[in-house]
This record gives structure tokens, sequence and C-alpha cells, in this order.
């Protein structure tokens, strides 16, 4: 090969691996992680960050006031400023740490914040059965006449740092009429929300508990995803048959050991089944899990 071939051979070169360069930075660059951590209380709860390579934070709830200094650390890797913090259902586990931060900030700015849509009256004056009601008071007095409060409701979709989240399930009649004789209309009242970027997604199902299954079936039947947050920690949510037809390869666990891998509670079998179908499963207590929808 003469001067002037090899001297082009090394140009072409040099050009592919630019462009492969330019191209798997592009894709990273396109990419958002989702992240579970484990909060730091050992009991269950549930705190999720999305972020993406622009700098942009998403927040979904953040676990219980105890957690409120552990969620302000993660917060500060990202400037201290959360593009979207979205509170599924205001139970101590999932509202706690929002409403410590809210309360004294600290610095932590807030461009929006997104809620399930309860009615707190209704709340008020039917009571709590499972939970604190303080948690969804102190909500509902930081947030009462904040301007950046979106209540989302069934059938919404909206783009949020340029993905798109679509609400399948928020406080409405529906969940009135199919919370059952338990009158869990909080964890009923839970967002259930597709969370997709261009070629993957994640279903985030919160508290929904198997009372509900039914009624959102025919929402679940066109849902196609790849990766499952499981419904109230894997305790009473929905079914293995509703899971494993969402085609996921992934489901979360917001539960402690103590939970998860003791016989009696539920989340127990729906673990064992899904790795026996073949599924990954992630259990927030082993540390800060990580995904990636591309």
């Amino acid at each position: 090969m003469n001067k002037k071939g090899a001297v082009g051979l090394i140009t072409a070169t040099l050009v592919g691996v630019c462009l492969l360069i330019g191209f798997m930075l592009k894709k990273q660059d396109t990419g958002y992680t989702v992240t579970q951590y484990p909060g730091s209380t050992g009991y269950q709860g549930s705190f999720y960050t999305i972020t993406d390579a622009a700098g942009h934070l998403i927040v979904i709830d953040g676990g219980w006031a105890m957690d409120a200094d552990y969620v302000r650390g993660v917060i500060e890797r990202y400037g201290n400023h959360v593009d979207a913090w979205i509170i599924s259902h205001p139970h101590q586990d999932h509202a706690g740490a929002f409403n410590e931060i809210m309360a004294e900030p600290r610095g932590i700015t807030v461009q929006t914040i997104y809620d399930n849509g309860f009615d707190y009256d209704f709340i008020e004056s039917v009571g709590e059965p499972y939970d604190d009601i303080a948690i969804m008071e102190n909500y509902q007095a930081l947030t009462k006449n904040a301007g950046n409060v979106v209540h989302l409701k069934r059938g919404d979709v909206l783009d949020v740092c340029g993905l798109q989240l679509e609400v399948l399930n928020a406080y409405d009649d529906i969940v009135l009429e199919n919370a059952g004789a338990e009158a869990d209309y909080q964890n009923n009242a839970s967002l259930l929300l597709l969370v997709s970027a261009e070629q993957s997604s994640m279903l985030f199902c919160s508290d929904i508990k198997y009372n509900m299954e039914s009624c959102l079936m025919q929402a679940l039947e066109a849902v196609r995803c790849d990766y499952v947050q499981v419904a109230h920690h894997g305790n009473w949510g929905f079914s293995l048959e509703t899971y494993l037809k969402l085609g996921a390869k992934g489901y979360f666990f917001d539960a402690p050991p103590g939970i998860v891998d003791v016989e009696s509670f539920p989340a127990f079998a729906l673990k064992r089944d899904l790795i026996g179908a073949g599924k990954e499963t992630y259990d927030f207590y082993t540390g800060e899990n990580k995904i990636i929808l591309e």
C-alpha cells in the first residue's frame, strides 16, 4: 500500500471511530437513568429518581420523614433543584420526606409538584384505616396554596423532561366505586404511571391494591413495558398473571427482607414466581439499583 492509500485508510478509520463515539454519546444523552433508593429507615418505602445527561431530576415519592436528610443528600447531587416531584399518594412511607423538605427546603427548589388529586375533605371525613392521617394533612397544608402543584387525572398524558407520563389511575369516582370494603381509598387512589422514553418504559404501580385490579384491566391490557415497580410493595397488589402480561424483564420491590423474604407475606411468593418465570427482580434494600430507559 502506498503512502497516500495508508493515509486514506487511517483517515477513514478515524472518521469511523468518531462517528461511533458520537453515536454512543448521543445514545447516552437520550437515555434516562431510573434509580431505586434503599431509604434509611429499614422499613418499606418508595424513593426513586429519574435523571438524564442534561441534568434534569425527577423525584418519585421519597419515603418517610426520617428519610428526609437522605433525600436531601440525593437532591444535592443534582444542584438542589428538582424539575418534577411526583407524589403517588400522601402516605407516610411515600410523602413523609417530601413534607419535611418542603417545610424546611434549605435551598432545595422544586419546579413542579405532581400528585394524585386526592380529595382532602373526603379522606378527612371517612378517616384513614392504614396510615397516619397527619401526613395527608401536612401535605395539604404545604401544597394547598402553592402555585406549582398539578393534580393529575386518569387519562392525562404529559411530557416531563422529555419523558411521556401516562396516568392510568388517580383519585376519582372509579376509585371510590372499586376500593372495596377495606375503604383503603388512599392506597387505591395511588398514581399508576407509565413512564416512557423513545424505546423503553417503566410502569410505576405505587400502592394500588388487589381491589382495583379488575377495573384497571382494560388500561393494563394495552400496556407493554420493560420494567415494573410492583404494587403495594409486593403485598396484596396485582396478580402474577397481570404482571407477566406486561411483558417486563425487571420488577422492583420496595420492601425490606422482613417482608420480601418471609413466606407469610405475598411479596415472598410474588418475587419467587417472577424469578421462576425468568424475570429480574430488584430489592430496594440492596442499595441504589439503576436501569436505563432509552
